[in-house]
């Protein structure tokens, strides 16, 4: 440690989770009243609200249903199931290509919007429709559009002469998640590309790069952490989403639906509790290797 660390009774933090932990613990311990007094209200609410629930939910997966004690027979029944991998498999795929769309759809739509094209306003209130309408009205919206007899497949069908199946399929789930979600990826592209000086891309400009160098090198790259935490919500979104697989998903159901079904449906509370933990635990570890993967990319990049 060199004097300084010394002095204010810290040590450097260390990489990873633990490091990082120990960090923010040496800061709270050394952190004014003030400060503690601010925090308090955050940690109650956390507590109250996550980690009470979450130490109930952990509590109730290692039940057993209508009898007394505790087992591991929940967790091993689910992860013992073709069908339960099954629904793992189908609420991951969702996710991940609802993701990948949204960046497909955002990146673009953000580097025109950034423009200030003639009616970008109109676009952006657009953009803005799925967050102002319940979840559940524009499932049944969409279902109603996407329909046999509904105008977006019967213009399709004018259109292209082929007739299209969209309500109650995966690839029809993924449309209707795209349309809810796809507005937070949106919505941090164009502040992240927005926020880009002008400047700089004029600069590479001059310098002789290309347009597509200017995208690939100088835009996209100051625009990921943008894209990564828009990508985040949208990826967390579509792997909690009930209400629209539960209306739109036919026989299709991924993991909310199935924890729901469980504890609701058939008051298995257990099993519907452990498949809750099993979800929660599938979301941090993807995240953590999202984030790794994307941090890992863009620091290769910067060296490049």
């Amino acid at each position: 440690m060199t004097s300084k660390q010394h002095a204010m009774g810290r040590t450097p933090p260390t990489g990873g989770v633990i490091g990082s932990i120990a960090d923010v613990l040496g800061r709270v311990r050394h952190a004014r009243p003030s400060t503690l007094l601010f925090l308090a209200p955050g940690v109650v609410y956390l507590c109250i609200f996550f980690v009470y629930p979450m130490f109930l939910t952990i509590q109730t997966s290692f039940a057993r249903n209508n009898a007394v004690g505790y087992t591991l027979d929940n967790y091993r029944d689910i992860l013992g199931s073709s069908y339960y991998w099954d629904v793992i498999g189908l609420t991951l795929v969702l996710a991940a290509a609802t993701t990948i769309v949204s960046i497909g759809v955002a990146v673009p739509l953000a580097l025109v919007l950034r423009k200030r094209m003639r009616g970008h306003a109109l676009v952006r209130v657009l953009v803005l429709a799925p967050l102002l309408i319940l979840a559940l009205v524009s499932a049944l919206g969409l279902l109603i559009i996407w329909s046999n007899t509904g105008w977006m497949s019967k213009l399709i069908e004018v259109a292209t002469g082929a007739s299209v199946n969209v309500d109650y399929t995966v690839h029809g789930l993924i449309i209707f998640y795209v349309w809810l979600y796809a507005p937070y990826t949106i919505l941090t592209t164009l502040a992240a590309i927005e926020g880009i000086d002008p400047a700089v891309e004029e600069a590479a400009r001059v310098a002789g790069a290309r347009p597509r160098q200017v995208l690939r090198r100088i835009t996209l790259p100051l625009a990921l952490a943008g894209i990564r935490a828009g990508s985040i919500l949208t990826f967390l979104l579509a792997f909690e989403a009930f209400s629209i697989p539960l209306i739109a998903g036919g026989n299709h159901r991924p993991l909310a639906v199935v924890v729901y079904t469980e504890a609701a449906v058939f008051e298995n509370f257990p099993k519907g509790s452990a498949l809750a933990v099993i979800m929660a635990l599938i979301a941090v570890i993807v995240l953590v290797v999202y984030q790794a993967t994307f941090s890992g990319r863009w620091r290769s990049g910067r060296r490049a």
